[in-house]
């Protein structure tokens, strides 16, 4: 009997909890740039984060390690994305057990392997505030799965940490046929053991038809999405991670969030993904700026 898996994983891996100082930028970089090209050509023939591929150190620079503080060290706990420079987007149910406890909660960045906690860019910062978006009302409904967490200081950018872009619209991002990348340090195999370096998996997108047809009455058209086949797909402990596509200007927009699903690479059960795109009101609402684009 297949079991609905909320793809979040707790107590794996630590880091020592410590904030280093480091000088502050004149400006945020722009964003969707990867000063280190990932490895993307040669995955996207593979049937095989299921069925991906060790990524290139360092080549997803927004990919964000979200670790719970526990006992002077922090344990890894979900996935999260770089939006700001004081900014990070990941899943709410990844925050919903202390939502009320920010100072529960670590933020890595310019990680590649979660167990090193001397690289180069990697830096660790505390979350000051959580914001939930309103709708998010598990489990009456798994929609609206979008955590925002402002950080205690800036972020210093550099070739190994930079923000990723969000789209206003996913209309030229997402559709069948195209595929994106999911990135995170999850299960290799359903229930199997996790990845300590960051892995990468190239997924299709469903159409919406499709989506449903796999989750009947589960899926809110909106602010949700299908993407992956059997053999690929993100596990547990991928959770709040960015799932990325690549537009026409180069620069790379998070057209998703590791959200839910059944299992991990099954047949007729992609894994589901929130929109950033839909919920833009209240990212920019809670930033205070506008960032979608």
């Amino acid at each position: 009997m297949k079991v609905l898996i909320l793809l979040a994983l707790l107590g794996i891996g630590d880091a020592v909890v410590q904030d280093k100082v480091y000088p502050s930028l004149d400006q945020t970089p722009l964003c969707g740039k990867t000063p280190i090209e990932p490895n993307i050509a040669e995955d996207r023939d593979l049937e095989l984060i299921v069925g991906g591929t060790v990524a290139k150190p360092y080549s997803w620079p927004w990919q964000a390690e979200l670790c719970l503080k526990i006992n002077g060290k922090c344990q890894f706990h979900c996935g999260a994305s770089v939006i700001a420079s004081e900014w990070i987007m990941t899943a709410a149910h990844c925050v919903d057990d202390f939502k009320d406890l920010p100072g529960m909660f670590g933020i890595k960045v310019g990680t590649y392997n979660y167990h090193d906690n001397e690289e180069p860019e990697e830096h660790f910062l505390n979350v000051a505030e959580v914001y939930q978006h309103p709708n998010y009302s598990i489990p009456v409904s798994t929609s609206h799965d979008i955590a925002l967490l402002k950080l205690s200081k800036e972020i210093t950018f550099g070739s190994h940490v930079q923000p990723v872009c969000i789209p206003k619209s996913v209309e030229n991002l997402v559709h069948k046929g195209k595929s994106a990348w999911v990135t995170g340090w999850g299960a290799i195999y359903e229930n199997g053991p996790v990845s300590s370096q960051l892995r990468q998996v190239y997924v299709p997108f469903l159409d919406l038809r499709d989506c449903e047809a796999e989750y009947p009455g589960q899926i809110d058209p909106k602010t949700m999405e299908c993407a992956g086949r059997k053999g690929v797909d993100s596990c547990q402990g991928d959770s709040g991670g960015p799932l990325v596509t690549k537009h026409k200007d180069g620069r790379w927009f998070q057209a998703g969030i590791v959200s839910w699903g059944f299992g991990c690479a099954e047949e007729g059960k992609a894994g589901v993904y929130s929109k950033p795109s839909a919920m833009c009101d209240f990212i920019e609402k809670t930033l205070g700026k506008q960032i979608c684009m």
